[in-house]
């Protein structure tokens, strides 16, 4: 997703592309997933499961999970699981395929399999109550007022001057005065309170700043010498300060559904940031990573994070220090994408993630 300021205003380990493209490649021959030996032959959806726990019962490799699904034809949303569905663990014509059982077993999943149901019409499902990727509560947060912007578009919004009752602290209900850019009278604008800014271990260029919406007010009045007035209409846990910014609340839309899979990103990255810690990240958790749409990442894309390996000294060759290769240390999911950054969802973590961890697309084993 591309946030530009400038239209609101108005109104280490990188894998060259090469690289992306052999592991594409390595994709499209590759064999089929295995099944794991303990997979269950019935599994009943519970509420709290998700879509990447219910896939690691099935696979070792649980972004490969839309290969062993069987999809009914007859739904609009063929991917979507509920609680309370029955899974059923099936042979279709020779593969080895999961689907919800509607109460003919497997036969009734090769007749959804196939579209040889009769069906007058096909059935629209509603995405609300059914099974997540990951679990939403952990991330929610990082959905809902959180965003990366570009910090030179940032600098030029404007800023509130001051509260009507000459209070630094203002919330929901007060009027402040902001300074800059003439507001529009009538519109909505969100207040964002600035954050941390992230750097490109590369070049140590500035990529992005994380603000955070912390109320939203209507222009009530604008005068001739760049001071408009805001009448507070909802705040968001945070007070609203002297020097917040001012600008037209960004749309951070995020698909309704999205699903695991391998990224397909044009070069490797890292992990500039473990969110809500100082020091490591473990399964759960939520981290940044210096991959965004701009370098081809998508919500639901799967990277496995690698850590360096330790020096140790080569006893046979007069104690030279040697780098061990590096090992995969878990894996993140993508759910929301900026320009240059991402934020994702640690799936699995056979080591503490840390910054600098490095990120490639999953082996495709």
């Amino acid at each position: 997703m591309k946030l530009s300021l400038n239209a609101m205003t108005k109104g280490l380990f990188i894998t060259a592309l090469s690289s992306v493209m052999l592991i594409t490649t390595a994709y499209a021959n590759n064999p089929e997933p295995t099944i794991k030996a303990d997979a269950p032959n019935r599994y009943i959806v519970e509420k709290g499961d998700t879509l990447w726990d219910i896939s690691g019962r099935y696979l070792d490799s649980p972004w490969r999970w839309k290969e062993i699904w069987a999809t009914n034809k007859q739904i609009k949303n063929p991917n979507l699981i509920y609680p309370n569905d029955v899974l059923i663990l099936c042979v279709i014509q020779g593969k080895t395929l999961v689907g919800v059982d509607t109460g003919e077993g497997c036969a009734g999943v090769e007749k959804q399999l196939t579209g040889s149901t009769v069906a007058s019409a096909v059935t629209v499902t509603s995405v609300a109550n059914s099974i997540p990727p990951i679990p939403m509560s952990a991330i929610q947060h990082w959905l809902d007022k959180t965003l990366i912007v570009n910090p030179e578009d940032f600098n030029t919004t404007p800023y509130v001057l001051a509260s009507k009752k000459r209070n630094l602290i203002t919330a929901s209900g007060d009027k402040v005065y902001t300074k800059g850019v003439p507001l529009i009278v009538g519109q909505r604008y969100g207040v964002y309170r600035e954050g941390e800014k992230y750097v490109e271990p590369r070049t140590q260029k500035v990529i992005g700043l994380e603000v955070t919406q912390v109320a939203t007010g209507l222009v009530t009045s604008v005068e001739t010498n760049g001071v408009s007035s805001l009448q507070l209409l909802d705040s968001y846990g945070k007070e609203v300060r002297e020097g917040d910014r001012v600008f037209v609340e960004l749309d951070d839309s995020i698909p309704p559904v999205f699903y695991p899979k391998p990224a397909t990103v044009s070069r490797g990255g890292m992990i500039v940031r473990v969110m809500d810690s100082i020091n490591s990240a473990a399964r759960g958790s939520v981290v940044a990573i210096n991959l965004g749409s701009m370098q081809g990442a998508k919500p639901g894309d799967v990277l496995t994070a690698y850590q360096k390996g330790p020096l140790v000294r080569d006893t046979m060759d007069s104690d030279m220090p040697v780098r061990l290769p590096s090992e995969p240390a878990g894996m993140v999911m993508v759910f929301n994408t900026f320009d240059d950054i991402s934020y994702a969802y640690v799936l699995s973590s056979e080591l503490p993630l840390s910054i600098g961890d490095q990120l490639l697309p999953p082996p495709y084993l």
